[in-house]
């Protein structure tokens, strides 16, 4: 009887020692995700001197030498950032990790060739998340 009384003493502290870690888990991969917000996101070929989006659309032609994302977001705790993923045909191509002010704001960031040259033919997405929470999946292509 002693030994059955030890297993499930065992066996609880087992499962509340693994629930205590799970908690804590939870709990730091959504910090953010019960507040941020991102409440737009543009695709567009240029923005102007304030960084509003210009030319805004999901199909660019050929010939387009970048491409910005810009999005606005609201109550960001600050310190933490948020990470832009690039793909072209389902494949990463490029990858940024960008810290936010606290509070409300936008960002742009673009999507160039390091030599100048047109950007492929293809379809495109990009992706916004923080920590493990995907915030925003924009598709978009470049056609002729």
């Amino acid at each position: 009887m002693a030994r059955n009384g030890r297993v499930f003493l065992l066996l609880m502290f087992s499962v509340i020692g693994s629930l205590i870690i799970f908690s804590f888990w939870a709990v730091r991969s959504n910090k953010a995700a019960g507040s941020f917000e991102i409440n737009r996101v543009l695709l567009c070929d240029e923005v102007d001197e304030q960084m509003h989006p210009l030319k805004t659309g999901t199909v660019f032609s050929y010939g387009t030498r970048q491409l910005c994302l810009w999005f606005d977001y609201s109550r960001s705790p600050g310190g933490d950032g948020v990470q832009v993923r690039w793909y072209f045909r389902n494949r990463a191509i490029h990858s940024e990790f960008i810290r936010l002010s606290a509070g409300d704001g936008a960002r742009t960031f673009c999507l160039l060739l390091e030599d100048g040259s047109p950007l492929p033919k293809g379809s495109y997405s990009v992706q916004i998340s923080l920590y493990d929470r995907i915030f925003s999946d924009v598709f978009f292509a470049i056609s002729d």
